[in-house]
């Protein structure tokens, strides 16, 4: 959706003297929605990466603000505190995902969780963050005020927002990061949330090989990995093993890590890790 679309939104705000503010609806694209839209091609993920890697260089043709990013957090923060709620702590992966897309909302001049190819956050999320597997959650807004803004207008917009609320108080999330772009008045941030079921020891390679050598890469994941599935991305799994088991040889593709936490005896909750590539 362009902005032109958007300003003619219920969720868009008009202030004088020409300005705009306005906040995403908040993303409800789920598990089932990306398995029902069915999968990507790899080379259409393999585009979108490196998209986003060009957008984390160029800021968009706009400049990244990083200073207004990180006074993000402690605004939430307190948000959450009035709450009773552990503060969210910054996460750098979390916040490249934020700069990506808040730089190619700029570049393609859109606003909205989804790109024009039709990527979300989560997918934003596997591709970039590389050590998480765990659930996500995505807020943007922009303002083009002659005045300039600040983050507490940007974190008020999301506080009266009851999505937006809502990510921001999520009692299993424990970290948050943040990219802001200004391209002349106008700011576009955005804000991503996870609660890390999983944390991988080290980046997992974009180009990992086969299946069966993914042992290793696993190895040191905190808490321990006891089971893994591996599935094209955002797909039902279809088998499981430990991660030095026996795995099946993987065909040229993209695939995902999705780790099996254990919710309690004998159920487990699948996790979404990171997209991978086989040649």
């Amino acid at each position: 959706m362009n902005r032109r679309g958007l300003l003619a939104g219920a969720l868009f705000m008009a202030a004088a003297g020409g300005a705009h503010a306005g906040v995403a609806p908040v993303q409800t694209a789920d598990m089932a929605a990306a398995q029902a839209a069915g999968p990507k091609t790899a080379s259409a993920w393999i585009a979108y990466e490196r998209q986003l890697r060009a957008r984390l260089a160029d800021a968009g043709g706009g400049q990244f603000d990083d200073d207004f990013a990180r006074a993000l957090l402690p605004a939430a923060n307190s948000f959450r505190g009035a709450a009773k709620l552990q503060p969210y702590a910054w996460d750098d992966g979390l916040a490249m995902c934020a700069r990506a897309h808040a730089a190619d909302m700029a570049s393609r001049s859109y606003f909205g969780h989804a790109s024009p190819e039709g990527f979300l956050h989560f997918d934003r999320v596997a591709l970039l963050t590389r050590e998480l597997c765990g659930g996500t959650a995505e807020n943007l807004a922009w303002r083009d005020y002659p005045t300039g803004t600040a983050p507490r207008d940007m974190q008020t917009m999301w506080e009266q927002s009851p999505g937006h609320r809502r990510n921001l108080l999520r009692a299993d999330y424990a970290s948050a990061g943040y990219g802001v772009v200004k391209v002349g008045g106008a700011y576009y941030a955005a804000g991503v949330y996870a609660q890390a079921g999983v944390r991988l020891a080290s980046a997992f390679p974009l180009w990992p090989g086969q299946a069966r050598g993914l042992g290793s890469a696993l190895s040191g994941a905190s808490p321990t990995i006891e089971q893994l599935a591996v599935t094209p991305p955002f797909q039902p799994p279809t088998w499981m093993a430990a991660p030095s088991g026996q795995m099946p040889a993987l065909q040229s593709g993209a695939w995902q890590l999705r780790p099996l936490q254990r919710a309690s005896e004998g159920h487990f909750d699948v996790l979404s890790g990171p997209v991978f590539f086989v040649a």
